[in-house]
């Protein structure tokens, strides 16, 4: 029987109804009268937030509004952190180290240390839209303005957090900086691969979560990159990054040409690994295993890092289409995308060594 994360669920973003998903960078209205200045905005939960003008002190539940703070240049604002990033997140210790000074307020069960949250007093909490109920739970009992956001796995949305974000901490300029250079470097993408026909893109499988079996039906960074999402049909398009569970005998029918594997984990917590999957007598038949053609990436980590997601679509296209990325230098190319964020030096590098990812740097 696979082995069971307490925090697994956080680790596949969509395990919720996503006709709730509502977020927009443009919801955020004009200023509120009175003493003291309000933002109002819808979260993606659909909630309307009465957030602070400019947020000095932020309590973030969620990584990838974590992630995003750090790369505005606001990671000093940050008082408190949720149990899966100081705990587990091997890049986070590597793009702010200052963060393992900070207390915890979540917990592995996913519960908030409320009396702790008073004791820092932020100004505003982000929490993940994963758990419906904790944002209104703890608005209601401490008065504190609480926003449930996530980008869903989509690149606009991803975008629009940032620059969300960016409105809320006064950072506009960093955040639109960011903004124009994850677009520009999406567009080399596609202009790279150009407008190919269906049967002319990779057939590709997706195996996350530490599951063979369970796969997302819409991964952006393969539709980018120029590949095909097979388990992308099994369900309506506005389900975003929901997964699903399918068996082996639906991997045989679909025969992929490319297999992923949900490779973020440290190479000693992977339960589904590219040895695993080449050598299971099952897919022996399989063309992705036939053709030596599994590999790991990524994947939703904890909802998104901007930097490794744009790092992993450059990575994917050179893999799917290898003869238009002749002259990507993917490993100098990774670290100036993670330097152009978290203004660090070898990042990627060091990521790949981390993650043992070896053959990324092979041409």
């Amino acid at each position: 029987m696979e082995k069971r994360r307490p925090s697994d669920r956080w680790v596949g973003i969509a395990v919720w109804p996503i006709f709730l998903l509502i977020f927009s960078a443009g919801a955020v209205s004009a200023w509120c009268s009175g003493p003291v200045q309000k933002r109002v905005l819808r979260d993606t939960l659909g909630r309307t937030v009465a957030a602070p003008a400019r947020a000095e002190r932020i309590l973030s539940l969620q990584p990838e509004i974590t992630r995003i703070l750090v790369a505005l240049g606001a990671g000093e604002r940050l008082v408190g952190l949720d149990y899966f990033i100081t705990r587990d997140d091997h890049l986070f210790k590597i793009i702010f180290p200052e963060g393992a000074r900070l207390p915890v307020v979540s917990q592995p069960d996913e519960s908030v240390n409320k009396e702790l949250v008073v004791r820092l007093d932020p100004d505003i909490i982000f929490t993940s839209p994963a758990e419906q109920q904790v944002p209104d739970s703890i608005e209601r009992s401490l008065g504190i303005p609480v926003a449930a956001i996530a980008s869903m796995g989509r690149f606009e949305k991803l975008l629009e957090e940032i620059e969300l974000v960016g409105a809320l901490t006064g950072l506009e300029g960093r955040a639109e900086e960011l903004v124009r250079y994850f677009r520009r470097k999406i567009q080399f993408v596609s202009d790279s691969v150009g407008d190919l026909p269906q049967e002319m893109r990779p057939r590709v499988y997706l195996a996350f979560w530490s599951s063979l079996l369970r796969t997302p039906v819409f991964y952006e960074p393969v539709n980018t990159a120029g590949g095909r999402n097979v388990a992308e049909n099994l369900l309506p398009s506005y389900s975003g990054a929901l997964g699903t569970i399918i068996n082996i005998e639906q991997i045989l029918k679909w025969d992929p040409e490319v297999i992923l594997i949900h490779g973020n984990y440290l190479p000693a917590e992977r339960q589904i690994t590219v040895e695993g999957v080449s050598e299971d007598k099952r897919l022996r038949s399989v063309r992705a295993v036939l053709a030596k053609r599994v590999h790991y990436t990524f994947g939703f980590w904890y909802w998104w890092d901007p930097a490794a997601v744009l790092a992993e679509t450059l990575y994917l296209a050179r893999l799917f289409h290898p003869e238009n990325f002749r002259s990507l230098d993917l490993e100098k190319e990774g670290n100036a995308i993670f330097e152009m964020f978290y203004l660090k030096k070898n990042v990627f590098s060091t990521l790949l060594r981390t993650l043992d990812f070896d053959d990324w740097t092979n041409p």
